[in-house]
């Protein structure tokens, strides 16, 4: 080992409290950064990013299952200006009670997976449908449920009875709740399906007026009379904007202080690490090191410690960021918002190089001074220091000894 891996490693073994306080401080730092990046990426265009994650869908179509086949909805695919699809799905409406107690009526579409290319649905809880008597409700229904809950629907055929087994999002908001394409039939008054959804993507659909053309032409190539409504994907985006514009400039607050105190605490620590080794820097000096390798000796014994800091802080961080993302995702009314990859980049590349820049600061104006003058600064208090305690304490009514 060289002689400056030496001081490294014994500069950490010896300071080891002033070791403890810059891994504590780097690690806090790198956690709260994870975190508070997290919440300024996930406050930055919510919707669009989980719209865009999901594959959204840019128009929610409802087709009259008497007036169109599923094999003329198929071939609306082919329409000018369409980029993708999915469906046909089965769709009908039905009023659910729990312990006799009537609920809303539900929006209920029949997908046996929850992606497909466009609207790729999020299971935020639970798993999706696998068979009959299964159904998925949707996130923002607002429904006080649990997994495992019975719904009965008394009005039906059969009165069937349905269980909850989990809970997802569509960025979409194309159903209040999915069940598997075979149960639709058996949810209506007639066993029959009433209604099918397609779900579309378009090459242009920034404005109104794109849409408007894109429902036009899919209303003119279907049978006459089929289309019965059609949702677009900017009347979604404006709901969704307007019910999170509250949220967002405190998530962006919170995320830029956390930034901030990050980088001051670890700068604070670091720097009073560095300026409590002067007299050791002097120490190297008179036995031939050079102030460049005095600088790079505490350059390493900040790094050190902070590295490993570091790595436990994104764990950390990590550990944190999921359940407060979860708790934003609601807020925002998405799904699927994570920690991002290059924000752990950001965070690692950027805490350690406070570390390694305000080592190097402390260090390169103690290495400067002359041998003599860096052991007696670092022997002796500056002067003036502690002059206005001992003036403040003087006034005290208190003995002298």
């Amino acid at each position: 080992m060289s002689a400056l891996g030496r001081v490294v490693r014994s500069g950490t073994g010896r300071r080891r409290v002033q070791t403890v306080v810059i891994a504590l401080a780097t690690m806090m730092a790198v956690t709260a950064s994870v975190l508070g990046g997290s919440l300024l990426v996930a406050s930055k265009s919510p919707f669009e990013t989980a719209f865009k994650k999901q594959h959204g869908a840019h128009l929610s179509a409802q087709f009259d299952a008497a007036m169109v086949t599923q094999q003329q909805l198929a071939a609306l695919a082919a329409t000018p200006g369409v980029t993708g699809s999915a469906g046909p799905f089965g769709t009908t409406s039905i009023t659910p009670k729990i312990k006799n107690l009537s609920l809303a009526p539900l929006s209920v579409v029949g997908r046996d997976r929850p992606d497909g290319g466009v609207d790729d649905v999020a299971v935020t809880e639970g798993r999706w449908v696998q068979g009959p008597g299964e159904i998925v409700l949707s996130a923002d229904t607002g429904i006080l449920a649990r997994l495992g809950l019975e719904m009965n629907f008394p009005s039906l055929p059969g009165a069937p009875t349905l269980k909850v087994v989990g809970f997802a999002r569509s960025v979409s908001r194309t159903a209040d709740a999915w069940v598997t394409a075979a149960q639709v039939a058996a949810l209506t008054p007639t066993g029959k399906t009433d209604s099918y959804q397609m779900l579309y993507r378009f090459s242009t659909a920034d404005t109104t007026a794109q849409m408007d053309q894109h429902r036009i032409a899919l209303a003119s190539a279907a049978p006459d009379g089929a289309l019965q409504g059609a949702r677009s994907w900017l009347s979604v985006k404006q709901v969704a904007v307007r019910d999170t514009s509250l949220f967002i400039p405190f998530l962006v607050a919170f995320g830029v202080l956390g930034l901030i105190m990050s980088v001051l605490i670890v700068a604070n620590v670091v720097a009073g690490a560095v300026s409590q080794g002067t007299r050791r820097i002097g120490i190297l000096k008179s036995i031939g090191f050079t102030p460049s390798q005095v600088v790079r000796a505490y350059i390493g014994q900040a790094l050190l410690p902070a590295s490993v800091a570091t790595a436990l802080g994104l764990v950390l961080g990590h550990l944190l960021a999921v359940p407060v993302l979860s708790e934003t995702s609601d807020a925002y009314g998405t799904a699927g918002l994570t920690v991002t990859p290059w924000v752990d980049a950001a965070v690692v590349g950027g805490v350690l190089a406070v570390v390694a820049v305000t080592a190097w600061a402390g260090a390169w104006r103690a290495g400067r001074l002359r041998t003599v003058d860096a052991l007696a600064v670092g022997r002796t208090p500056a002067a003036g220091r502690g002059s206005w305690a001992a003036a403040l304490t003087s006034r005290l009514p208190l003995p002298g000894r």
